[in-house]
């Protein structure tokens, strides 16, 4: 949510300025003159985009299995693995 934002920050090279409220895009802060920075509707954009494109992706990746995105993820009959000592015991299908 903070990258759709325009957070500044990253893992390694953080601008660590969320906690005091001096965040130069806006994000965090109660300073209007900062806060002003931010647009919301940009924001809530971008949050949409992000989402529909995790959505597109998973539709790439469960149609070659032959499900739909609608069927609910985690469907026991589609389970399946290569060892027949673990399928035995979680009890799902072994595949050769």
């Amino acid at each position: 949510m903070q990258s759709a934002a325009g957070c500044l920050g990253s893992e390694r090279n953080r601008c660590n300025v969320c906690n005091i409220g001096l965040c130069p895009k806006g994000i965090t802060s109660q300073n209007p003159k900062l806060y002003r920075r931010l647009d919301p509707d940009q924001v809530a954009q971008r949050v949409v985009d992000t989402f529909m494109a995790i959505q597109t992706e998973m539709k790439k990746i469960m149609a070659p299995l032959g499900r739909s995105q609608s069927l609910p993820i985690g469907m026991s009959d589609a389970i399946g693995i290569n060892d027949a000592d673990v399928a035995e015991r979680l009890k799902i299908r072994y595949i050769c």
